[in-house]
This record gives C-alpha cells, structure tokens and sequence, in this order.
C-alpha cells in the first residue's frame, strides 16, 4: 500500500472525477487540506495525514479573509 491516497481515493474523497486534478486542489485549498503537487501537478495527500484527519486527530482551523481582532479588547 502506498504512503500516499491514490487518485481513486482522492477523488472519492473530494467528490469529482479522476481526472480532474484541478477540481482537487481546489477542494483541498477550500477546506484547509496539505498536501504536496507532484511533477504533474497531482495534488499528493500522505495516508496518514488523511487518516488522522478523518479520525479528528488534526484540529483545523478555517481560513478567513477577515482579520483576527480578537486580541482587541475593550477597556
């Protein structure tokens, strides 16, 4: 078994067709996910990292264009 989800299993995973390497990486960027573009541009995502994260081992946090102004507090 590879350290990596094969192709098969990303998209199953992202919910879109094999060969749509573009959809991938959109879906991972979106929803915080790492991983790593081969030479091909295949998005690489490790096994473990993936299962980690599915058992919710891997807290995320999500992106946000808007500033974090928590640290202001009112006096």
């Amino acid at each position: 078994m590879s350290s990596y989800l094969t192709r098969a299993e990303l998209a199953d995973l992202v919910g879109c067709k094999e060969r749509s390497t573009a959809c991938m990486r959109r879906w991972l960027d979106r929803h915080g996910w790492i991983y790593e573009p081969n030479r091909a541009g295949f998005p690489m995502v490790s096994r473990r990292y993936h299962d980690e994260r599915m058992l919710g081992h891997i807290s995320i946090t999500p992106l946000s264009d808007e500033p974090d102004f928590s640290i202001f507090k009112a006096a």
